[in-house]
């Protein structure tokens, strides 16, 4: 069966999902956008019964960094494409051409965030033009799946389902000229397959026979090196590690992950094949209380109304932060009505003596008593 389905943006707020198996929604862009569409979108789709899906669209640089800012929007529990394409100066010129590198870094990152990303938008245009054939390896060992783009019409053996750069897609955006629920111009893209099918490749990265995609999350041992071994860092720490993300598996990442394995009641064997993957992967629910927590010295902002004399502002003032004990712990010379006083000791009472033109002593000070 071919189950056909939206993806929208904020262009297309409001938008009903009535009559839709899926709802594909644009929920972040870069490192410092939301759609602001995007939670009533969700709540929409959850209304009509669609299976919800988010979107980020990927710009150049920052991986990880538009990843934990994707994170924190979307969540663990909705599964993520990117979409990875070019954005455009108002000339016409490209403003940020994203590379396959900017995805790993992205995959890599979300991933160890917790969360659920294994569909790929790169359409063949792109592919082809601007990332010159670039080779797909990297994304295909991560257990990518293609999202192709062909705006032609739509068969079940056309053109948007040839394979390019080693991948074969599973979702294809036929045409961004659609109308649904008396909506225009709503990209709509084409699964081939049960809705079941659907949602195991969105989340797990499974193929349509419920085998696992290629090298998900590769098998691991001491001495591997590279990305992968950061994402397993960064889960071990998670789960209560203390680890260097370093992407070198070395004692210490052996220590923890027999640790993990013992925890989890798992085979204390020190590989991390997929049992020990899946449940680094899961959310481990309460995460382990902070330790060494301490204060080290603050800071405190000090005001008060401007002295005049004679209708011209003072030139300074003397401002001490005095102890209990009557030492001065803090000595400023500020020319404004305003300071800063660092290198306090959290905790403890201090008297603020400030003084007009000089001080201490004459003219008289005004005083407050804080504790910081």
């Amino acid at each position: 069966m071919t189950i056909f389905y939206p993806d929208v943006s904020d262009y297309q707020a409001g938008i009903s999902f009535a009559g839709c198996v899926i709802a594909m929604v644009k929920a972040t862009e870069n490192n410092d956008y939301t759609n602001p569409d995007y939670a009533s979108a969700k709540a929409r789709a959850a209304s009509a019964g669609a299976y919800f899906c988010a979107y980020h669209f990927l710009h150049a640089g920052n991986g990880a960094g538009q990843a934990s800012y994707a994170h924190g929007v979307v969540g663990s529990e909705v599964p993520l494409m990117i979409d990875c394409e070019p954005t455009y100066n108002t000339n016409g010129s490209i403003a940020s051409a994203p590379q396959v590198t900017d995805v790993v870094a992205f995959v890599n990152q979300y991933r160890a965030l917790g969360g659920k990303v294994y569909l790929l938008y790169l359409p063949r245009w792109y592919w082809a033009g601007n990332l010159n054939q670039a080779a797909l390896t990297p994304v295909i060992d991560l257990g990518m799946l293609l999202v192709s783009s062909d705006y032609t019409t739509y068969s079940d053996t056309g053109p948007g389902w040839a394979a390019y750069g080693g991948m074969t897609p599973v979702i294809w955006q036929y045409t961004s000229s659609a109308t649904l629920n008396g909506v225009n111009n709503v990209d709509m893209n084409a699964y081939q397959g049960t809705a079941g099918d659907f949602q195991a490749q969105v989340t797990t990265g499974a193929s349509t026979d419920g085998t696992t995609g290629a090298a998900a999350e590769p098998t691991l041992s001491e001495g591997a090196t590279g990305a992968a071994v950061q994402t397993l860092q960064t889960r071990l720490n998670v789960w209560g590690a203390n680890l260097t993300v370093d992407g070198d598996f070395g004692a210490l990442t052996l220590t923890a992950v027999k640790a993990f394995q013992t925890a989890q009641k798992l085979t204390v064997d020190g590989v991390v094949g997929p049992q020990t993957w899946a449940a680094l992967l899961a959310d481990p629910g309460t995460y382990p209380a902070p330790s060494g927590l301490a204060v080290g010295s603050v800071s405190l902002t000090v005001t008060w109304d401007a002295v005049t004399v004679s209708g011209q502002p003072v030139a300074s003032y003397t401002v001490q932060a005095v102890g209990l004990n009557g030492e001065v712990y803090v000595h400023e010379s500020p020319t404004t009505n305003s300071v800063v006083l660092a290198g306090l000791v959290a905790g403890w009472t201090y008297n603020i003596l400030v003084w007009a033109n000089g001080g201490p002593g004459t003219p008289p000070s005004a005083s407050l008593k804080v504790t910081v």
